[in-house]
């Protein structure tokens, strides 16, 4: 009897399987997993992120590799010697008197001014940390960033 309920709980486990195989074998496959994020500047106040920011500037060492997000303005900066135009997440303090750019480079193909809004624009930016030289300077990004574009925001960078 013993084995004969054994036989039958494999039976019934044998086509649970089989039919959870067939129900997924017409769905498209997963897509990435979504990123884990190791700092969520997003949910953090004012002060702690104008904070946070500043450690990253300061010790960036110890953020690169890091899943990074944060909320903000979109502002760039296009460099007229060169060329390159450089995007940025701008970053208000508390009293919003005090604000902080962080660098993204979008991920995928986007061409410039075409597929971006105009400046002052509120977006949420998640990136890979990394820094990078030109020239003799070090510089800090998000790398392989995405990107959510909101409505303008409350109060306007200057004109880039």
């Amino acid at each position: 009897m013993k084995k004969m309920s054994f036989m039958l709980l494999l039976l019934c486990a044998a086509v649970a399987l089989s039919a959870c195989a067939a129900s997924n074998a017409d769905r498209p496959a997963p897509t990435a997993a979504p990123r884990a994020i190791d700092l969520d500047l997003s949910q953090m106040s004012g002060t702690v992120v104008y904070s946070q920011v500043y450690n990253m500037m300061y010790e960036p060492d110890a953020f690169i590799g890091k899943v990074i997000r944060m909320s903000g303005w979109f502002d760039y900066f296009e460099d007229e010697t060169t060329g390159n135009v450089y995007f940025s997440c701008v970053i208000p303090d508390a009293t919003a008197c005090c604000a902080q750019g962080v660098e993204f480079v979008w991920a995928g193909e986007h061409a410039f001014p075409d597929d971006y809004p105009p400046a002052g624009t509120g977006l949420t930016v998640t990136g890979r940390f990394e820094t990078y030289r030109e020239d003799e300077y070090l510089f800090m990004r998000l790398a392989d960033a995405e990107v959510e574009w909101d409505e303008p925001a409350s109060i306007p960078p200057s004109a880039s």
